[in-house]
Formats: structure tokens, sequence, C-alpha cells
């Protein structure tokens, strides 16, 4: 009897996932202009956004959209895509997290104000009080539309890990 359970218990849970709603993926073409590195390193993951300038399309209205990822601690998003030509990007629709792009560039942030964070050993730090995107080489003349919803998407190729 117990078998029989289990078998019927597994099957429901197989067909389950198998008629789940996966998310249909779309092929984007575009120019990375920016990465930003947010969450810190959590479970052995780095977490980061990049704006990509998005090469004319029907079905995206905005220029720029925003993917979130994350990669290995030690890896940094400029040994994934050094290229600066237009590149093909799996990506999937999160309208969940469409916001307001903020932040400044890194060539700004000398001016920006900081705000005095007190790390767990007791002492005092400036840190930034906003995020700051880093342009790629050959994209620092594009102006990143800071005060404006981009749409948020996920990567296929690239994608988030949970952060517990």
């Amino acid at each position: 009897m117990r078998s029989v359970v289990l078998i019927l218990c597994f099957t429901y849970a197989s067909i389950s996932a198998l008629c789940a709603p996966r998310p249909r993926h779309e092929t984007i073409s575009g120019r990375v202009v920016a990465y930003s590195y947010w969450l810190g390193c959590l479970n052995g993951n780095g977490y980061w956004s990049m704006v990509i300038r998005v090469r004319q399309s029907k079905n995206i209205l905005s220029e720029f959209i925003r993917v979130d990822f994350s990669l290995p601690c030690d890896t940094s998003p400029e040994s994934v895509s050094a290229k600066l030509s237009i590149q093909k990007f799996r990506l999937f629709r999160k309208k969940d997290c469409d916001a307001v792009l903020e932040g400044s560039t890194v060539e700004t942030a000398k001016q920006q104000p900081t705000m005095p964070l007190e790390s767990t050993d007791g002492a005092i730090k400036q840190v930034p009080n906003m995020l700051f995107w880093k342009y790629l080489p050959g994209t620092e003349h594009v102006a990143l539309p800071f005060g404006q919803v981009l749409p948020c998407y996920r990567s296929i190729d690239l994608p988030m890990a949970p952060a517990l």
C-alpha cells in the first residue's frame, strides 16, 4: 500500500512539474552599456545588474532594459561580456521587478555624498548612498536613463541564484 501511495505522489509531482507554466524567453539584440554590483556576495554569488541599449525591437518600447543576474563571487561581468558589438541575449520578462533606474556612474561617484555605516567590528566607514554604474569601455558617451522606469528581465544564460 505504501508503495502505491509513493508512486501516486511521484506521478502527481512529475505531472505538476511538467504542466507548470514556464516563462517564455525572447531573444533581444542590444549592447551592454553599464554594470552595477548589488547586494554583495551571498552564498558564493555576486548579484549584478546590467543596462542594455536595445536594438530596435517591435516588442520593447523602451530604449534601455535592465537585466539582473548573478555570478560566482570571484567572477566579474567584464569577463562575461567584453565585446562592444551588438549581442543577442536570451531573456525572460519579469514585470514585478520593473523599477526606476537609480544611482550614478562611477565617474560621478567622487562628487556623490557618502553616509556613515557601522561595520560588524564597530568601525565607522564611509559608503556611497547610491548604486554606482560602471560603463563598459567605449560606451561612456551613452547617457543612462536615471529616473526612468526600465523594463526588467532575467537571463537564461546567466541565471539569478537565490539569495538566502
